[in-house]
């Protein structure tokens, strides 16, 4: 994969920590707001915040308790989450090359404000973090992808050599909008069908994150 990397760009939730987010759960406690009831396909395959969104459009009265929904399963996910094994070695691996870094997740300011405040996520300090209140449209609209790598106003830093890891179809289509690399870490059972191209690698375990980057 050496082709000139200068950024990497990391998601947050199953990819550096295991927040143990029930996506399919939230999907349905925002679906609950609509009426009539969306279709279950519609339900399954449409992003959470996408769903907003169009809560927002159809029904804006109850946009707020739409977003509180998410904000509380985001709390609520923070107080049990983990170190994925490895992720925090990632900051010495950045350093050893010179690279740039940034995690870029769909998550809250308040969710980060909480991984921050917990001695267990030290190594997040490492990392400048934006969230999906930092764009107008989160993941998977390319936005905040693009806005990240035009934000070094840096000719040597551009999508032909950044790369995003994450673990979500949501994740491998921003990374194509944007036209990226994109590495997919498997930490969980996702959809493979939903990803709109193959991912440029697959990572199961960080151990082998720097053998293929570097490969």
């Amino acid at each position: 994969m050496n082709k000139m990397i200068r950024l990497l760009i990391f998601d947050l939730d199953d990819t550096l920590i295991h927040s143990n987010i029930n996506y399919s759960d939230i999907r349905y406690q925002i679906a609950e707001l609509f009426d009539p009831q969306l279709s279950v396909e519609v339900i399954s395959k449409t992003p959470i915040l996408e769903l907003l969104e169009k809560l927002q459009q159809v029904h804006p009265h109850k946009f707020s308790e739409g977003y509180e929904r998410i904000d509380e399963a985001e709390r609520k996910a923070a107080k049990n989450a983990t170190i994925i094994p490895g992720a925090n070695k990632i900051p010495l691996i950045i350093k050893k090359y010179n690279l740039h870094s940034v995690i870029y997740t769909n998550n809250s300011k308040m969710t980060i404000k909480l991984y921050l405040a917990n001695q267990t996520f030290e190594f997040l300090k490492e990392f400048k973090i934006l969230t999906r209140e930092d764009f107008k449209k989160p993941k998977p609209n390319p936005e905040g992808l693009i806005s990240i790598i035009e934000g070094f106003h840096d000719k040597q830093i551009t999508k032909g050599n950044t790369v995003y890891v994450g673990d979500s179809y949501i994740d491998a289509i921003a990374a194509k909008r944007a036209d990226i690399r994109f590495i997919w870490f498997n930490s969980r059972d996702i959809d493979q069908s939903l990803f709109p191209r193959p991912p440029y690698a697959t990572l199961t375990d960080w151990s082998d994150f720097e053998s293929i980057l570097f490969r």
